[in-house]
């Protein structure tokens, strides 16, 4: 449960967002990557074939009202919970989920990874991409996996891979597997423990498997004072070139040829 400092915390931040987000629709922006990245990706409005029909799961799942037993090794406590109030508590992620989407189609990632599978929404709309596209999903409750692997087999999605138990564990065997056979990282999504800590080693973990137009995408980057400071430091981390605060989201490049800065963008 969030406390009044936090909740108070988040209305100064989103108002200090709204003031300093000044390049709107790409101005000021000079990379003409990066540039055609928010003009035409980011602010793009239309809605893509499978947007539907994900949604429409999202509100299948909305309306169950079963009690599931969820093991949570970030920072919310573990026991039993509806599914609906699971699902209620990531339904504004359908804007974030369809952005990630249209970023990891215009880059045409094909390596993809997600820390914290949830219900399985978010990986679907990021394996709907391409069917090529590996989607290498990371969970900690063995009953949540269950209820995405149901979604994917409903949407049909045959191109991901859960990896189930403590991600503090599980993926730094990961990495270590993909760097011993040379494999790469076009994008990944974290959105995981919500500690400076795990953020910080999440992300370092896979920047370890970052090429020149790798994507990472950090979720809650304004949730709290602490994942702010992760963010910051995030920012800092030798090979991280260009940064977008979304706000919601923080967005992060490596290509050294972009200019080392920060931009905060209205999506």
């Amino acid at each position: 449960m969030s406390t009044f400092s936090t909740i108070t915390y988040r209305i100064f931040s989103l108002l200090r967002h709204r003031l300093t987000a000044n390049n709107t629709l790409g101005h000021g922006i000079h990379s003409p990557f990066l540039y055609d990245l928010v003009r035409h990706v980011m602010y793009d409005s239309n809605r893509y074939y499978c947007f539907q029909t994900i949604e429409r799961e999202r509100q299948r799942l909305l309306r169950d009202n079963h009690i599931i037993e969820v093991e949570d090794y970030g920072t919310a406590p573990s026991g039993p919970r509806r599914v609906c109030d699971v699902v209620a508590r990531s339904a504004e992620m359908s804007r974030v989920h369809q952005l990630i989407f249209k970023i990891a189609n215009h880059i045409h990632a094909r390596q993809v990874v997600e820390l914290g599978t949830n219900v399985g929404i978010g990986t679907a709309y990021l394996a709907s991409v391409a069917s090529k596209a590996q989607v290498f999903s990371f969970e900690g409750s063995n009953e949540l996996i269950k209820i995405a692997e149901d979604v994917w087999k409903r949407l049909g999605l045959r191109n991901i891979e859960v990896i189930s138990g403590d991600i503090n564990l599980t993926l730094p065997a990961f990495v270590e597997k993909q760097r011993e056979s040379k494999q790469t990282l076009d994008l990944a999504f974290i959105d995981a423990n919500h500690t400076y800590d795990a953020t910080v080693n999440y992300f370092s973990g896979l920047a370890s498997l970052a090429h020149s137009r790798t994507i990472i995408i950090v979720d809650d980057i304004h949730y709290n004072k602490e994942m702010y400071r992760a963010w910051k430091a995030l920012r800092d981390i030798d090979g991280v070139s260009a940064t977008f605060d979304c706000y919601h989201i923080g967005i992060v490049f490596f290509d050294k040829q972009f200019e080392k800065r920060e931009y905060r963008l209205r999506i």
